[in-house]
């Protein structure tokens, strides 16, 4: 049985002001046929920005965009990520790795300096943990530091830990990405270690991360323990430092520009998945809806913002071997960037859209698309062509076509064993002995065997055994729309995101 959800309306109407318009036939619709609504992007200026917002698709390679389209809004479809006027092709790479982690991606994305994976804020003669005892290098300076010392509010909105890699790059400086008790102390006003670059305080924290505010031992308004080692309780210190503190869904929704700055971290660790949010302890906002908070909450600055958005937990679900959970959460972030151009004024704010870096996962075989969106009749398929059509086939196992008799048929491997259309490369989903995906008794996600892939579960075959799937080195697509967006074209460093960001500001 699909454990799928019916139905995920995301965008009911984003028509405000006139900035957008509604495609005629866009409506939400039962899970196998969503035509969730995107709006038509508007048209992009030379002006000059105030205001700019950088989102991050953590792991959202073209790959998992190409997946997420089918499984949203149809092969047809378009994602509010295509509409984006925009586009380069963005190379990934670290000063010491092919493959890159999200510490060195987002320091370059977001100081426009190429550093070492592992490093945060800090450049390339810096080696990770100061394994030769040289000491560090010298820190980098990021949009969001450069956005405050022009007057301007800041914030950074991650579904992952705000303490985790590429939250951080954008307000911290240390060797080690896993150093997050120190990075903690980093954003705190009132400590010794804060950096002085971020003037009064970052105005706007959104995120998971709680365990590295609290006490080793103490228990959480959630129920869990903290992971502070020096018993520092930084929940209270930062309120005693002027910010608003918030951990749930009341609290998060009684916030208003008064309230300023605010610290509001809505898990012990990484946010949920957004397909399970709902079995959330506090109630966790969305990532559209922190998006849109963090926008209101900022807007009131006369000199403008800077915001960073991640969505983490794409890439945690790849990583984790689980499609289904990282194209839900593509999905959702795809509604945040929609949501932002909805309640922004593109004429004086840049909207820039990328990924740090791809995974290894990819789009089988030849897999037919559903038989309602054939331009032909074919005279034969098998019932499971048609009734494991959930998500456009995304989540199939592959069927194709007799290019003799039209006869539809579900393809298999080397062996006749059938496959799925989504695999990785390598990871958990490795299996020494492959079976019929339907049949297959490999743990899903939650320990427990799904019903088959159309199972929210499931974990995607993979060629190779690891314990976590790994990145991958290609490059990523880099969008944009707003003021300064016209400047974004061909293949390019990741450091080149900074470089349009900086120059649409005239920082």
């Amino acid at each position: 049985m699909s454990h799928f959800l019916s139905g995920k309306g995301l965008l009911a109407s984003l028509v405000l002001g006139g900035l957008v318009t509604l495609t005629a036939d866009a409506q939400v619709t039962s899970f196998d046929n969503r035509q969730p609504v995107r709006p038509t992007a508007p048209a992009a200026t030379n002006a000059k920005a105030k205001n700019v917002i950088f989102f991050v698709g953590d792991g959202m390679g073209v790959s998992t965009v190409t997946a997420t389209r089918v499984f949203s809004v149809g092969l047809d479809g378009k994602l509010m990520i295509d509409q984006l006027p925009f586009t380069a092709l963005s190379k990934t790479y670290t000063t010491d790795h092919i493959t890159p982690d999200s510490a060195g991606t987002m320091t370059a994305m977001f100081s426009g300096v190429n550093t070492n994976s592992g490093i945060i804020g800090l450049d390339a003669t810096t080696e990770r943990n100061d394994f030769n005892g040289d000491g560090d290098g010298a820190p980098t300076t990021s949009l969001l530091e450069l956005g405050k010392a022009a007057g301007k509010r800041v914030g950074v909105v991650s579904t992952a830990r705000i303490t985790h890699a590429t939250p951080a790059a954008a307000y911290a400086h240390v060797n080690e990405r896993n150093k997050e008790s120190e990075i903690a102390l980093q954003a705190l006003p009132t400590d010794p270690t804060y950096n002085p670059a971020l003037g009064a305080g970052v105005d706007v924290f959104f995120g998971g991360g709680r365990r590295w505010f609290v006490p080793a031992g103490m228990v959480d308004e959630e129920g869990s323990t903290g992971s502070r080692p020096d018993g520092r309780d930084l929940r209270q210190e930062f309120q005693d430092a002027g910010y608003s503190y918030v951990w749930n869904k009341s609290g998060f929704s009684g916030l208003a520009e008064a309230s300023l700055p605010v610290l509001g971290l809505f898990n012990s660790s990484h946010m949920q998945y957004e397909y399970d949010r709902i079995l959330d302890v506090g109630g966790e906002p969305s990532l559209e809806e922190m998006t849109v908070k963090a926008i209101d909450l900022l807007s009131g600055s006369e000199e403008g913002y800077v915001l960073t958005v991640e969505s983490g937990r794409i890439d945690h679900a790849h990583h984790a071997g689980n499609a289904f959970r990282s194209l839900v959460d593509t999905e959702e972030f795809d509604s945040a960037i929609a949501a932002a151009i909805a309640n922004v004024d593109l004429s004086e704010t840049l909207i820039v859209v990328t990924a740090d870096h791809s995974h290894v996962f990819n789009i089988a075989g030849y897999p037919l698309r559903a038989k309602a969106e054939l331009p032909y009749a074919i005279p034969s398929f098998p019932s499971g062509y048609v009734s494991n059509g959930v998500g456009g086939g995304i989540f199939n196992t592959v069927y194709d076509i007799s290019s003799s008799t039209g006869d539809v048929f579900e393809a298999g491997d080397a062996n006749g064993v059938p496959y799925t259309t989504l695999v990785y490369g390598n990871g958990p989903g490795y299996r020494s002995d492959r079976t019929n995906p339907f049949m297959d008794t490999h743990p899903g996600l939650s320990g427990a065997t799904p019903s088959g892939p159309t199972d929210p579960d499931y974990r995607q075959e993979a060629a190779v055994p690891m314990g976590s799937e790994t990145h991958s080195g290609e490059e990523v697509g880099l969008y944009a729309i707003g003021a300064g967006a016209r400047k974004l074209r061909g293949t390019v460093k990741n450091t080149h995101a900074f470089e349009l960001m900086k120059a649409a500001l005239g920082l």
